[in-house]
């Protein structure tokens, strides 16, 4: 799975406005509260990143890009938790996996010796995830016809011609077009008749 806009020091919202690096603990929590939606939790499952871990994802990219990484890994670790306890005639029913400064933790509960299946407030809680990704998918497609449009607006030109016929109206057209053409990509512009 790539991850669109990694942590940096500063991002772009929908909006267009630049959002500048979280200044505390809080404000990073937030910021990837709000980016992955496997830190909401449910009734059967819980993920967390401890405060350190926190602290040094805000002081160290590298530990920031791998704190993202492994957050939009969550749900699949999950699902597999979910899948073994099946293949194994269970059923899980609960599981906390806590991101820490030193290790990471992942805690499962499986029932076995029932029929084996999946548990219904599991499933919820991966279905609201899948939504929300989905949800930041088209999001980052809005913003990205957003920067195309932006780029698309700067590149027209508005040219307006006047002559006493079609011919001299095309030799202006071509000088104009002709210094425009150098100007952006060192190229000209040739009309042959």
């Amino acid at each position: 799975m790539k991850i669109s806009n990694a942590y940096n020091p500063y991002s772009v919202n929908d909006t267009g406005t630049v959002r500048k690096k979280p200044t505390n603990v809080k404000e990073y929590s937030n910021y990837l509260a709000g980016k992955f939606g496997c830190l909401t939790p449910s009734k059967n499952v819980a993920v967390s990143v401890t405060g350190g871990l926190l602290r040094k994802a805000m002081s160290d990219e590298k530990t920031g890009e791998w704190l993202e990484r492994e957050l939009s890994k969550a749900p699949d670790y999950i699902k597999a938790a979910q899948r073994s306890c099946i293949a194994h005639g269970g059923t899980l029913k609960s599981v906390s996996i806590e991101f820490g400064e030193e290790y990471s933790t992942m805690t499962t509960v499986g029932v076995f010796g029932d029929e084996g299946g999946t548990d219904p407030e599991i499933d919820k809680w991966l279905e609201k995830i899948k939504e929300r990704r989905e949800e930041q998918k088209e999001a980052d497609k809005k913003i990205e016809q957003k920067k195309k449009e932006q780029m698309l607006e700067e590149k027209t030109y508005k040219m307006e011609f006047r002559g006493k016929d079609i011919e001299d109206l095309t030799d202006q057209f071509a000088m104009k077009l002709s210094g425009q053409m150098s100007l952006i990509s060192g190229g000209s512009f040739d009309v042959r008749g």
